[in-house]
């Protein structure tokens, strides 16, 4: 009896040893909005936040109940997000130790063929390394803490003012940071009047349309705070929005150390400093079933599939299907990371080999369709 599988797609994306046990998405890009100084009380239900507020409600938007920062002041919570640890930083002056040569966010992508751009707004120029400049403020700014390290360098051209941020969202990097200045960031914790309508209504004119975009594109925005106003245990907003969201309210506790661990795992990154004991959030997800190259739905069948050696030095692995009797008419696709269709065959035999050396080393989508349908996701990483 013959087996035809048809709906193999294998979708190269860069990442590094590591995959997650659980079923995350894999975004195109993710856009993370950092805000400042206030508590989730002072922003999710307030009327001096409309915009948020209308975020919330979106069906493609999930807002965390209990989210935390992890310290204060503002700098050392910009670093325990971007590289999992203060850096033995615990202040807003600039460390004499810079620049790091630790793990990081940035880094990790890099190394891994993704990409990475941070974009402050106010900064003068690419790669600036002032401590000011007019309402520019390098402590909202870890990566440039890692530009001209050593080993676990970030390059100028990770760090990049807010003007060059694109308007064609096609061509942000995977993963990206936009920081408003001190007047847009809604730091300003005597007068909420004033700072909390302001932020919110830079981020909705800044955002809006990337948010918009995101929902219909595989990319996802993370909203969150750097720390609370000092009297609310550091309990601060935190919201995902995007195609892959599964809008509603979610009440386990997460950190920026939460964050940075669903990121390293979303993109196979090695685990930097304190997220490697965090737990990836794992839950807000919707399943994709058509239209993306890079979505993911897990299906009773996904144990049917096994995929070995995985990871692979070589970039040879071996598909073999444990109950292939139930699957029929199946295509093996492979797509590049601008989704173009580069490889495709038909299988006739439960167990198949395959040779991807001559392509990028990374991790890599493998997805299974049946007749269009996809019914099963799995990953594997060419070392």
């Amino acid at each position: 009896m013959k087996i035809y599988i048809t709906g193999i797609i294998i979708v190269l994306t860069a990442g590094s040893a590591f995959i997650s046990a659980q079923s995350l998405p894999l975004p195109n890009h993710i856009v993370i909005v950092m805000e400042e100084n206030y508590a989730y009380s002072d922003i999710i239900g307030s009327s001096l936040a409309p915009e948020i507020n209308a975020l919330i409600s979106d069906t493609s938007t999930a807002i965390f109940t209990q989210s935390f920062a992890l310290t204060h002041p503002s700098q050392p919570n910009y670093l325990m997000l971007y590289s999992g640890s203060n850096q033995a930083v615990t202040d807003d002056n600039l460390s004499p130790n810079t620049p790091f040569s630790t793990c990081n966010l940035g880094a990790s992508l890099l190394a891994n063929g993704y990409s990475f751009i941070g974009y402050s707004e106010s900064m003068p120029s690419m790669g600036y390394l002032g401590v000011v400049s007019g309402n520019y403020a390098r402590k909202h700014n870890p990566w440039s803490n890692w530009q001209g390290a050593s080993v676990f360098s970030v390059p100028q051209a990770s760090n990049q003012p807010y003007t060059s941020f694109p308007s064609n969202y096609d061509s942000l990097p995977t993963v990206s940071f936009v920081i408003p200045n001190l007047a847009d960031d809604i730091h300003n914790p005597s007068d909420s009047s004033v700072a909390i309508p302001n932020g919110d209504t830079w981020f909705h004119t800044n955002l809006n349309n990337y948010i918009r975009w995101a929902k219909n594109n595989n990319s996802l925005l993370i909203l969150t705070f750097d720390e609370d106003d000092l009297v609310h245990q550091n309990h601060i907003t935190t919201i995902f929005a995007g195609e892959m969201v599964k809008g509603g309210a979610y009440s386990d506790t997460i950190t920026h150390y939460t964050i940075l661990r669903t990121m390293e795992e979303m993109y196979h990154l090695p685990y930097c400093g304190n997220s490697a004991t965090s737990k990836a959030i794992n839950y807000c997800w919707k399943t994709v079933t058509q239209g993306s190259a890079t979505g993911i739905k897990e299906d009773s069948l996904t144990d049917n599939f096994i995929i070995y050696p995985n990871p692979t030095n070589t970039g040879k692995f071996t598909i073999q299907m444990v109950n292939h009797q139930q699957i029929r008419n199946m295509e093996l696709r492979l797509y590049d990371l601008l989704g173009n269709s580069i490889y495709s065959t038909n299988l006739i035999a439960s167990k198949t080999d395959i040779d991807l050396s001559n392509q990028a080393k990374g991790a890599n989508l493998v997805k299974f369709y049946d007749q269009n349908y996809q019914v099963a996701v799995k990953r594997i990483i060419i070392q």
